[in-house]
């Protein structure tokens, strides 16, 4: 019974201990999210009685600005600049709020004889949303005679900004992709937000058959096919043409050399050349003229054969020299 009781009045013992530890730790509050834009200021007060009060503020559990003797003193940190203090209110704002400044604050309060709870405040700076722009694209679909548009949004400032499209259809994020028949049209509005700033745009999509500005591939193929066999045919008929000239100037060149023309039977000296042997008995029309020197009595044209004499002159008994014939 004895040992039992002894027993009993350990384990309160140990349970006392546990809980005078426990009322001395500095409890913690559960963390507060504020967001804040780039240039906006962070307001830090300690809600607390003057009377005997020491307040620290930290950032990332860096002290910062404490408060003691009903005074506040900043300390060395990237804030220094930019820290307005309040001993009013044993408050200080942090201003010019900086992208780099997002993290945990944190306020730290106690008297000689209380630990107040630490307050915890987890701020998200964000850049604001300057612009919205929404890139188009489109192409004509011929296979089922459909306009096809390639929309995206882009915001400028916050680069991780959310995008929400309303019209129809609705849609969530930047990228949006619709079909129209033609002569159909379509005004699409596209917001990006974040936690501190909106802004939105509104495009509006008209379906052109065949007209498709971003690629009208049914006349542009066949634009591209014309081409190609106008310049195929420019080319084969330049070279023919080209072909034609030369083989004629080497041909020309060729009879004039051999001197086989019928106009060159006769040279200039007024002595015939000798034929070749394909002319039967040596004999044409232009060759009359034998290689030998033409004597006054023998027949020296065509006429002569048939009026061997030529008549020398006309008299009075001939009117003309062909009367012989006659």
């Amino acid at each position: 019974m004895n040992i039992f009781q002894k027993s009993w009045c350990s384990i309160l013992g140990v349970l006392l201990v546990f809980f005078l530890q426990g009322s001395c730790t500095d409890p913690v509050h559960p963390p507060q999210q504020v967001h804040k834009a780039v240039g906006d200021s962070l307001d830090l007060i300690a809600n607390f009685s003057k009377e005997d009060l020491e307040v620290k503020w930290k950032y990332n559990e860096n002290d910062f600005a404490e408060y003691e003797t009903n005074k506040i003193k900043k300390l060395k940190s990237q804030f220094h600049e930019r820290l307005k203090m309040n001993e009013d209110n044993i408050g200080i704002t942090v201003k010019d709020l900086e992208l780099q400044d997002s993290g945990t604050f944190s306020i730290v309060a106690k008297t000689s004889s209380v630990q107040y709870p630490t307050e915890l405040i987890q701020l998200h700076v964000h850049d604001l949303i300057r612009d919205v722009q929404i890139e188009l694209s489109d192409s004509w679909l011929l296979s089922g005679n459909i306009c096809m548009f390639h929309l995206r949004c882009q915001a400028s400032g916050d680069p991780n900004p959310s995008y929400s499209w309303s019209g129809d259809p609705v849609n969530i994020g930047p990228n949006l992709n619709i079909s129209l028949p033609p002569a159909e049209s379509a005004t699409l509005n596209c917001t990006a937000n974040n936690t501190v700033s909106i802004k939105h745009t509104t495009e509006t999509v008209v379906c052109k058959e065949l007209s498709v500005s971003g690629n009208a591939g049914f006349p542009q193929m066949y634009l591209l096919i014309a081409v190609g066999v106008s310049i195929v045919v420019i080319v084969i008929f330049s070279g023919t043409v080209a072909a034609c000239c030369r083989w004629r100037k080497q041909t020309g060149q060729g009879e004039s050399e051999g001197g086989i023309t019928v106009y060159e039977d006769v040279n200039t000296d007024g002595i015939a050349k000798k034929r070749p042997g394909s002319v039967v008995n040596g004999m044409s029309i232009y060759e009359t003229v034998d290689d030998m020197k033409v004597t006054q009595n023998l027949p020296q044209t065509l006429y002569d054969k048939i009026n061997y004499q030529r008549h020398p002159a006309v008299s009075a008994n001939t009117s003309s020299p062909y009367q012989e014939v006659l």
